[in-house]
């Protein structure tokens, strides 16, 4: 069995006890997170505290390197390029409206290591810090992403260009298994913890929260219902096949549900207990 070195840190240097609080968790939910999923701890697992200047300019940095890997391993356009650059520029002020909406997001850093990056002030926003399964349930999320990173083994999902990367699958697609898988697990471990599966989206707001929490400004994040979507086709798939069927997805893109299948997840088992590319 591998041997997990978990980090947090503090980088805003005013969370001591919240880095501790999340490093306990990490330790606590690992096991039981890995045993839900069927997947393998990483060998490392990173956590970082940041202010909301400093995850907005990571965010950036983030976009800016999936673009520079994508022009160096795909054949591009120019015409291409051009247009993902200007598409970047005109969407950089998206972290702006959305960084008290997001508890936490995980994402390769700089120095080619995944990492999980959260604010401390969001966390507040979001209500995650009023009830402790609250902040279980984020990292226990986050923890799922660097599992599933993991397994994919160098599978590149990241991308600007995923049908050039032989993902022919809908970005909704990719949605849906990615953060579904993540919420399924979280769920699971919550039950498996606490008897219940808690929801920091039922704790209280804040006034911030409430400002930015606008129908045009949540187009911009993640679909709630990719969530919601994937968790069920999960559960579902999860029950009939188990996990090791299902988690051959992480290194196997055609195995990804259509958005057909993601409506009627009897369709997606079926195929993919036969083996059977999407189409």
């Amino acid at each position: 069995m591998t041997h997990t070195s978990f980090t947090v840190l503090d980088d805003t240097q005013r969370h001591p006890d919240l880095a501790e609080r999340i490093d306990q968790i990490l330790r606590r939910v690992a096991p039981t997170v890995s045993e839900i999923t069927g997947l393998p701890l990483p060998a490392k697992v990173r956590f970082r505290l940041l202010t909301p200047k400093a995850w907005r300019e990571e965010t950036r940095q983030h976009r800016m390197r999936i673009l520079a890997r994508d022009i160096a391993d795909l054949d591009l356009l120019p015409a291409e390029i051009s247009a993902m650059r200007l598409a970047l520029k005109l969407g950089s002020f998206v972290p702006v409206l959305l960084w008290p909406l997001v508890p936490a997001t995980t994402q390769e850093a700089a120095d080619s290591q995944w990492e999980t990056t959260t604010i401390p002030q969001t966390l507040r926003h979001c209500g995650v810090l009023t009830e402790e399964p609250f902040l279980v349930q984020v990292v226990a999320h986050e923890l799922v992403h660097h599992m599933q990173e993991e397994a994919a083994g160098g599978t590149v999902w990241t991308s600007f260009f995923l049908p050039k990367r032989g993902v022919l699958a809908s970005p909704k697609s990719v949605s849906a298994i990615v953060e579904g898988h993540a919420t399924w697990a979280e769920r699971q471990t919550l039950k498996r913890l606490f008897g219940t599966a808690a929801d920091f989206r039922e704790g209280p707001k804040s006034w911030r929260y409430r400002l930015h929490n606008r129908g045009i400004v949540r187009r911009f994040g993640p679909s709630r219902e990719a969530y919601e979507q994937g968790s069920r086709l999960i559960a579902q798939a999860v029950a009939a096949l188990g996990t090791g069927l299902v988690n051959q997805v992480w290194k196997d893109a055609t195995h990804l549900p259509t958005e057909s299948e993601i409506a009627d997840p009897p369709s997606w088992i079926r195929r993919i207990e036969r083996g059977l590319p999407g189409v």
